[in-house]
């Protein structure tokens, strides 16, 4: 491989954290009006959790992939981290398709599987790229396996 493949994030990715951060906020708003408690608290609550959990998802799966011919980067943007993958360390590379939400009786697809790829590291940790977040998941999976198996 002589070229890097830089990955691109889905401009959707971005519209959801927004609004539910604008979400979130307006309800603090509201509840900091006096007068207003009891249903309003307890949906701000449900909300704040479900804030920090996509906020923790945000964190651990928004990273930045750059397969360069010597090694694969990788920086968690929200955090600053970088750790650079090279080809030796990684023993095993596989897409894994989770279907949590498929019907047992059809044999389609529903809309929340998940398709990621699983590189496992001779370290024995296992680092996941979530196709739903970048537009050329494909590119970026076939550099990776060229890369890894030297196959150009």
């Amino acid at each position: 491989m002589t070229e890097t493949v830089t990955s691109k994030f889905r401009k959707s990715l971005w519209i959801a954290p927004i609004l539910f951060g604008i979400l979130v906020f307006s309800l603090i708003a509201i509840c900091v009006t006096p007068g207003n408690t009891g249903m309003i608290m307890g949906i701000l609550v449900v909300l704040i959790v479900l804030f920090c959990f996509n906020t923790y998802r945000a964190v651990t799966r928004f990273i930045k992939v750059n397969v360069n011919p010597d090694a694969l980067l990788l920086h968690y943007l929200l955090i600053n981290k970088q750790i650079i993958v090279t080809y030796a360390d990684i023993v095993h590379v596989s897409v894994v398709r989770e279907n949590t939400g498929r019907d047992e009786n059809s044999r389609s697809f529903t809309l929340i599987d998940t398709i990621k790829l699983k590189i496992e590291l001779n370290t024995g940790e296992d680092l996941y790229l979530f196709e739903e977040y970048y537009e050329n998941f494909d590119e970026i999976k076939e550099a990776i396996r060229r890369a890894r198996f030297n196959l150009d």
